[in-house]
């Protein structure tokens, strides 16, 4: 017994310097890890918002082509451009804001300057006669996987120049704040994406974080757009 006793008295614990000076080593790893590790998420959150940009870019794109083959595509030209908001919300897509001014009327369709739908939603009947109806009705059967989002698309001419793809909410970006910036030549404006017929668009973000507008959002864009 005695034995026992002198054994488990010789058994040392952790003194509290060490047990401090482990806690400090803990503390300052956890400060240089944990905001690379943030920068991590953030970079691959922005990586992940730039691919659905640009897969919703080149199917907007594909949809206008085979409206122009059908006969009630986009007018050619700079001229004809318009700016177009798709939100989705519980896995219902909305479109407005379209100019209708900038697209032919043909094949009994008539361009409407919004429309919705959802995945598996029919194609045909009165609703199909408002293409703006089957664009959402065609981004809502590509991408089932979006359930809540917000898109801002820029159509010029007939064809998808520029698209802002966020998940972080599901109403209308704000032009000066979720938003890249445009630049107009020698001039430029947070507002909105459209531009003179004369000047080409030149977009570019008007925060200090590309990927991750000025209200916290992660937006991607296609083309990607770079740090302003």
């Amino acid at each position: 017994m005695i034995k026992k006793l002198q054994a488990l008295k010789a058994k040392k614990g952790f003194t509290l310097v060490e047990l401090i000076v482990v806690i400090a080593i803990i503390g300052v790893l956890a400060a240089i890890l944990v905001p690379t590790m943030l920068g991590y998420v953030t970079s691959s959150r922005v990586t992940s918002a730039n691919s659905t940009a640009a897969s919703i870019k080149n199917n907007i794109d594909s949809f206008l082509t085979t409206c122009d083959t059908n006969g009630y595509g986009m007018l050619k030209g700079s001229a004809n451009n318009t700016t177009i908001t798709i939100t989705v919300s519980g896995g219902t897509w909305s479109v407005s804001g379209l100019a209708t001014s900038a697209f032919k009327s043909g094949g009994n369709k008539t361009w409407s300057a919004t429309g919705t739908g959802t995945a598996g939603a029919a194609k045909t009947g009165s609703s199909a006669a408002n293409p703006t109806n089957l664009l959402a009705i065609e981004l809502a059967d590509l991408f089932p996987e979006i359930k809540s989002a917000s898109i801002t698309a820029y159509l010029e001419g007939g064809k998808t120049l520029a698209v802002a793809y966020t998940a972080d909410k599901n109403t209308a970006m704000s032009s000066g704040t979720d938003l890249p910036g445009i630049t107009l030549g020698t001039s430029s404006t947070t507002g909105g994406w459209s531009h003179a017929a004369s000047a080409s668009p030149v977009f570019s973000w008007n925060n200090s974080t590309a990927g991750v507008s000025s209200t916290g959002f992660i937006v991607g864009t296609a083309p990607i757009v770079p740090l302003g």
